[in-house]
């Protein structure tokens, strides 16, 4: 009897413990205006999909309109990068980009399950996998082989979240996974740390013989601990239980920094609708990948927007308090110049975003409003790179000096 296992993932698309005093108030700065911007719109940028190269241009990921492009802000040139497909210098879905020594870029292409590595001039020169992608049941708990990484180092290092284990055959999933470390010159995996989750929901259906197994994301503000990397390959994990910043440093030492002081912000009324309004905004976008095991026989297909069904029921279990910055990967990021930036939580009705600018030493030194209609995509030396909507929500990229 054949044994059929479908998972649902959401790639795109979380109370804190005891909360600190008040900090003294640090200076807030506005992001500057742009400097450039490139009129061509996109639809769907996002964090990972932006990245600058020394020489100012930058490689420009667009996964929805399966583009991928390097871009001359300034200029509005515009070169083509590779063509669709699965031969040699192509790509099924450019998900995310990454840096590799000698400026070269890495691009994660989900729907062949491989990285296009790309050269400084916009040339595809080859291509590379690490592992395949294939949903297993291991001791009666589905476990899903799915590497996405999610960010690089100098050397080209791949960074990646290992995925829970367990689930509605094995029990609750767990809410603790490791910050994996991938040297590919040495073919060689490491741990780096341990973060905290929030673990997604699993739900099975069918009989036996044809099992389905959906998991959809948490609800968005359970906290999580989020985490970067720098290019010097210094880690830096923020904690979401007291909000604090635990350092790996490059060569394996630990050290962290004090608490960073927030406010308690409890979930009301105005809150809960205005967090439901941004989780379906996020899903009409979102990025789903349906994987399927037939006797061994693994294939995968990719879609954007809500699952089947339309626009998700409204959440029951959002938290009494607002942890103390906004979970998800567009929510931390690591400035060449050594800066992480860290989006903050905030009452409802705030106009744009915050974001805590942290040094070496843990120590917030100022803070930065994003306007509204305005996201952070890309961090490049001695720049900002953000998407700005306009009227139809097409999305405009934008470059900041800073």
């Amino acid at each position: 009897m054949k044994a059929f296992r479908r998972i649902t993932l959401s790639l795109f698309a979380m109370a804190p413990a005891a909360v600190a005093a008040p900090a003294l108030a640090q200076q807030v700065r506005t992001l500057p205006a742009p400097d450039a911007t490139f009129e061509e719109p996109f639809t769907q940028l996002g964090a990972g999909t932006v990245r600058e190269l020394r020489n100012g241009r930058v490689v420009v990921a667009d996964p929805r309109d399966k583009i991928l492009q390097l871009i001359d802000v300034a200029s509005g040139e515009a070169v083509k990068i590779g063509r669709e497909g699965s031969g040699p210098g192509e790509y099924g879905l450019p998900a995310r980009l990454f840096g590799a020594p000698g400026d070269t870029t890495l691009v994660f292409d989900i729907a062949n399950q491989r990285y296009l590595v790309i050269a400084p001039d916009g040339k595809a020169v080859n291509s590379f996998r690490l592992e395949a992608a294939a949903p297993a049941a291991v001791g009666g708990r589905v476990r899903i082989s799915l590497l996405f990484p999610r960010a690089s180092d100098s050397q080209g290092r791949l960074y990646y979240e290992t995925t829970p284990t367990g689930g509605p055959d094995g029990g609750q999933m767990a809410d603790s996974v490791a910050i994996m470390r991938y040297d590919r010159a040495r073919q060689r995996h490491d741990t780096v740390g341990m973060i905290k989750i929030a673990p997604p929901v699993m739900q099975t259906s069918g009989t036996e013989g044809n099992v389905q197994v959906m998991m959809r994301p948490p609800n968005p503000l359970l906290p999580r601990d989020e985490w970067t990397v720098f290019p010097d390959g210094r880690v830096a994990i923020v904690r979401a239980s007291d909000y604090h910043v635990d350092w790996v440093m490059a060569d394996g030492t630990k050290r962290s920094s004090a608490r960073i002081s927030f406010p308690a912000l409890r979930m009301g009324a105005a809150d809960i609708k205005e967090e439901e309004a941004l989780r379906v905004r996020a899903q009409s976008g979102q990025m789903r990948m349906m994987i399927s095991n037939d006797n061994g026989a693994v294939s995968r297909s990719t879609g954007f927007g809500p699952p089947p069904g339309g626009a998700p029921a409204p959440l029951n279990d959002w938290p009494e308090l607002k942890p103390p910055f906004r979970p998800g990967m567009a929510s931390i990021w690591a400035r060449p110049n050594g800066e992480l930036w860290v989006r903050r939580m905030e009452p409802a009705g705030a106009k744009g975003t915050l974001f805590d600018v942290i040094n070496a030493q843990g120590v917030v030194t100022h803070k930065v409003r994003v306007p509204a209609g305005v996201s952070v995509v890309g961090m490049g030396n001695g720049t900002v790179y953000t998407i700005r909507l306009d009227e139809d929500d097409l999305q405009h990229l934008q470059r900041h000096r800073m």
